[in-house]
């Protein structure tokens, strides 16, 4: 087997673990019940991972990139209309919210937590990387694109745990305020 088929075939595993825990849950799964579902010997699930922590780490890992990945291609498809990204933004939320509880449950748990946190770090990477996206499309600065992202993230875990949907449309509408203020403000010195 190759590198990249032995590379598709862990990434196969963790896919059919995220779904596995989507579908029984974090405090219901079982490592001889994900073994039946993705049909694997438990063998050749513990060649790819060092134990059962690994297994959903590397899927809540996964299925948190999943989410973020989505609603940060909504974003990038929304620059040319901002106000229609924050109308309907708790719309495309919505489609991922059981799965973000899910990655907040294994990101904040007392057994998981720091080595998921550990493990994901390059999720701040891509943050900056869509910050630098982000300041070419609205000639903002570092610090502007980053509280965006920032906020939204906020924004975004809030109504997946609180189910709130006027508060945080109330605090996203709040922020299209402030990023407007800015994108005006940037135009008026480009004008100088």
């Amino acid at each position: 087997m190759g590198r990249y088929d032995m590379f598709d075939k862990k990434k196969a595993i963790i896919s059919t673990t995220w779904a596995y825990l989507l579908k029984t849950g974090l405090s219901n799964a079982s490592i001889g019940d994900l073994c039946r579902e993705a049909k694997l010997a438990r063998s050749s699930l513990y060649y790819w991972f060092e134990n059962k922590d690994d297994i959903w780490i590397s899927a809540g890992k996964y299925g948190l990139s999943k989410v973020v990945d989505a609603l940060f291609v909504f974003t990038f498809n929304h620059t040319d209309d901002v106000r229609k990204y924050f109308d309907t933004l708790l719309d495309e939320v919505e489609k991922y919210k059981y799965e973000l509880r899910l990655a907040l449950q294994i990101t904040t748990s007392p057994v998981f937590g720091e080595r998921i946190r550990d493990k994901s770090k390059d999720f701040r990477l891509l943050y900056e990387k869509y910050a630098e996206k982000l300041m070419k499309i609205f000639s903002c600065s570092h610090l502007q694109a980053e509280t965006f992202i920032y906020s939204i993230i906020a924004y975004v875990i809030d109504y997946a745990i609180w189910d709130d949907g006027d508060k945080t449309q109330m605090l996203l509408d709040n922020l299209y305020n402030r990023i407007m203020n800015i994108i005006h403000n940037n135009s008026k010195k480009a004008d100088i």
